[in-house]
């Protein structure tokens, strides 16, 4: 019941997510104009390759706080373990706005390709993203804290204020007060402060009080020491994913213009939604996986692991075909934009297909995750980084976009069917094959077939009125999802159930 509540709430939390920033963000690019847009795509950017100070504590922590309550007293070490992490995270946050501060200049001059704005407001909104940076990093801390003790029902209501502060109150900003970029960043700057506090202040609200409580300030190294295997192990791996997954648009923030690159920043918003809508279930599942496992309940746990794998590969594909099938009305009817569709629509079908790929393939480091073991996901991902890097780099230099979005896809594709069965043979022997010819291929091959039937029998017109536009859309892709919805073994189950009880 609680896994239920909370997959719903967390599927709530990311739809309203994800409904504010494809409404706002075409917008965004209306008042701001594309170089300045560029900017927000690199402050993106610059959030993802900041990830990698994490060093593995935020989803450390998560987990921690997973154990200690499967575990007696396990919140005395934990609470010792907190302190710990929260002076490491506040040195941390630090570097990260001095590092950006003093290289402002240098990525002004010598990497961002802008023809309208000016280097030193390029220069001060380059600072204000580093500061705002280390806020929501920090905020992180908290937020994996609340996860790991699935609270996830407030933690989406508060997500949803976050959110709408963010994007609706900088639209106001834009469209009512200013439309100078400075602005919009000292804004975001407000707003990351005041996400650090709120979660902060519900994380110590919620958690369980201890007998002996450490002291204000402290930093134990033994705790720290005690995890410190696992966390080196999710930072080594944390570092290589967004090597794998932000390679790309690196390279390509220096080789595109500034207005080119808020095209691009469009085009993997809408591909990265994909793999946003994975992330409720996976927040929902981990705790309750990891909780089973510490109770040698592995059979419970892989049950939970094929019904979330299969609603993932349902929703996330649907996803993916549609916005590949329809890639050329879905950029224009969003964005009222005839060059960004030119420009971006061939890029979105390759990244699209690719992220439905890579959220299934997520599932395999779920798996180690819950069971602690990371040996083989920092084999893989290095192997991966050594392979696919190399790749993306030659394909973004000599083919653009476009070239990195087809090596993405077929990369990836390659890489889900050879890896994913020596982590299945590791820690569920004998669970692969069934698992993949029952429970995802089936799946993936009936919304490819449909969704190919649906674009044939309603093609969608640009000179059809936008509002009309996304109606259509939304009447298709939702067809679409449920039409396909009976290919997933535990939605054929529960029909099944739903079906037997009215009988009776």
């Amino acid at each position: 019941m609680i896994i239920q509540r909370n997959a719903i709430a967390n599927y709530v939390g990311q739809l309203y997510t994800t409904l504010i920033v494809i409404i706002i963000t075409p917008l965004y690019l209306k008042y701001l104009g594309s170089e300045a847009y560029g900017l927000v795509g690199f402050f993106a950017l610059m959030q993802a390759w900041m990830a990698l100070l994490d060093m593995g504590l935020s989803p450390t922590l998560g987990r921690q706080v997973a154990l200690a309550r499967g575990v007696e007293k396990g919140f005395i070490f934990f609470k010792r373990l907190l302190k710990s992490f929260e002076l490491i995270f506040l040195g941390v946050a630090l570097f990260i706005a001095l590092g950006v501060y003093f290289s402002a200049g240098f990525i002004s001059q010598s990497w961002i390709v802008g023809e309208l704005i000016g280097s030193e407001i390029i220069i001060y909104c380059i600072v204000l993203m580093g500061i705002i940076t280390s806020f929501r990093w920090f905020a992180g801390l908290y937020r994996s804290g609340i996860n790991g003790l699935e609270d996830q029902v407030w933690l989406n209501g508060a997500s949803i204020v976050i959110v709408s502060l963010r994007f609706i109150g900088a639209l106001v900003l834009l469209a009512f007060f200013t439309q100078d970029v400075r602005h919009f960043f000292l804004y975001q700057l407000f707003v990351g402060i005041f996400e650090v506090i709120l979660f902060a202040w519900r994380f110590y609200t919620i958690l369980p009080m201890v007998d002996k409580e450490p002291t204000l300030i402290l930093f134990d190294w033994d705790a720290v020491k005690s995890v410190a295997p696992f966390a080196l192990g999710i930072a080594y791996t944390a570092g290589i994913w967004v090597l794998v997954t932000q390679t790309d648009k690196l390279i390509l923030s220096s080789t595109l213009s500034l207005a080119e690159f808020g095209y691009f920043s469009l085009v993997a918003l809408v591909a990265g939604g994909i793999n946003a809508l994975a992330v409720p279930i996976s927040l929902a599942i981990m705790p309750r996986m990891t909780s089973l496992v510490a109770e040698n309940k592995n059979s419970e746990m892989v049950d939970i692991y094929r019904q979330a794998s299969q609603l993932v590969t349902l929703v996330s594909f649907t996803v993916a075909m549609f916005l590949g099938l329809y890639a050329e009305i879905i950029i224009y009817a969003w964005t009222n934009d005839e060059e960004a569709e030119a420009w971006g629509a061939q890029v979105l079908i390759w990244f699209a297909l690719g992220n439905g790929i890579l959220s299934v393939s997520a599932f395999q480091y779920y798996l180690q995750n819950v069971f602690g073991q990371l040996r083989l996901h920092v084999i893989g991902s290095t192997i991966s980084a050594v392979i696919q890097v190399p790749i993306i780099y030659w394909a973004a230099v000599n083919s653009g976009a476009i070239g990195a979005g087809i090596a993405w896809f077929c990369f990836r594709s390659t890489w889900f069917l050879l890896w994913t069965p020596i982590v299945h043979r590791k820690f569920i022997p004998g669970f692969h094959v069934d698992w993949l010819f029952k429970d995802i291929l089936p799946i993936i091959g009936v919304i490819t077939i449909l969704g190919w039937l649906l674009s044939q029998i309603f093609p969608l017109s640009i000179d059809t009125h936008r509002g009309l536009l996304f109606l259509e859309m939304g009447v298709l892709g939702l067809f679409l999802l449920l039409v396909s919805a009976p290919s997933a073994p535990i939605i054929r189950k529960l029909l099944l159930q739903s079906f037997t009880k009215k009988e009776t």
